[in-house]
């Protein structure tokens, strides 16, 4: 029986004293537990309360479940890591690094194994991913949606997720037609600070070009917009380019080349991101033009690129290995039952170098 004078959640008494008897070898590895009812009958406990308990106990390592055949204890609970999966559209490149160090960082302090995976954001990549993720036992998932700004086909696979009890946790942007926990960027917001920043220096002729697939690109048009109008601007329909995953290392270069031979041209740009912004420069440099004194450019994350060449990007903070700490913190807080589903939205912070100029 349960301390009735214990102050402890019944659900964290009930976790604690089948800890206890796996500790001491009254449960033995592979053993059988009783079913959620004979727990429930035998220390006065609702269904739910007993469940919560052995969710709990099965995220720690302590047990396992198999379909139709019931709980079990797991061998050698003490040395078991549960696998958490991070899966973004990518790993190796720009901001990622240091968001999946920050998500590391977190979940080996509380004994976590990481399995990391990258889609490049293709959906298909996407949908192999989750597939073979969900199949290795994880407790959890943190996730960048891929193509975001598009009808997902893999939306099953969350629908999975949540039927299995397994939390997740998506960064950067969400897929509307789920209701996750999440951490995102006001990427509206931003876009439309970077536009009144190059309106404020005087500029009226201003381009932007933005990724159409995902819903950071989406969003930070919709704030550019917002800018001009509130300038009683009208924006020229060429100067905003519009490109998606798969036009990433063409589609930038080639629409600002097409760009400066406008007369008149565009005396600021604003980028999608720092990646971009760095392919505009390129353009722009093989024109003859110079940045800030022809071209004003401005970038997005404060990654590593945008102090990387001689000119160094007015770009937007990304939190990037806070974000990734946050997230993992957040997956953990879900996991122990303390909150269903997290939200954080950073603000947008403007940093201020040498790629703009006062018209």
């Amino acid at each position: 029986m349960l301390d009735p004078s214990n102050p402890s959640p019944k659900y964290s008494q009930l976790k604690e004293h089948l800890k206890e008897l796996i500790r001491d070898g009254e449960l033995s590895p592979g053993e059988k537990l009783p079913s959620e009812n004979d727990l429930a009958r035998r220390f006065k406990l609702s269904r739910h309360t007993v469940r919560q308990a052995l969710g709990e106990l099965e995220n720690e390592g302590f047990i396992y479940r198999e379909q139709g055949r019931g709980t079990f204890c797991r061998q050698n609970p003490k040395t078991v890591r549960p696998n958490i999966a991070v899966l973004t559209t990518y790993i190796s490149d720009y901001i990622f690094p240091a968001i999946i160090k920050g998500i590391e960082e977190v979940f080996s302090s509380e004994g976590y194994n990481l399995i990391l995976a990258s889609t490049n954001n293709d959906p298909v990549k996407e949908a192999q991913c989750l597939e073979n993720l969900i199949s290795q036992d994880i407790v959890a998932l943190i996730v960048e949606p891929t193509q975001s700004a598009q009808p997902s086909s893999n939306l099953d696979y969350f629908h999975k997720l949540e039927t299995r009890g397994i939390p997740y946790v998506m960064i950067h942007a969400c897929y509307p037609e789920l209701d996750p926990a999440y951490l995102v960027m006001d990427d509206e917001r931003g876009g439309y600070l970077a536009t009144q920043y190059l309106l404020q220096l005087g500029h009226r002729r201003i381009a932007g070009i933005f990724k159409s697939d995902d819903m950071q690109g989406v969003q930070r048009r919709q704030g550019f917009l917002a800018a001009l109008a509130e300038y009683q601007l009208l924006p020229n329909p060429n100067w905003i380019g519009s490109y998606k995953t798969g036009q990433i290392h063409s589609y930038p270069f080639e629409f600002s080349r097409s760009l400066l031979t406008q007369d008149p041209r565009p005396t600021a740009i604003v980028c999608y991101n720092d990646q971009i912004a760095l392919e505009v420069l390129e353009a722009i440099r093989h024109a003859g033009l110079k940045v800030p004194q022809d071209i004003s450019l401005i970038g997005y994350d404060d990654s590593l690129l945008a102090s990387a060449s001689e000119v160094k990007l007015t770009t937007f903070k990304h939190p990037k290995a806070e974000m990734g700490r946050q997230a993992a913190r957040f997956v953990i807080d879900m996991l122990n039952g303390r909150i269903a589903k997290p939200s954080l939205t950073y603000p947008p912070e403007l940093i201020i170098r040498s790629s703009c100029r006062t018209l």
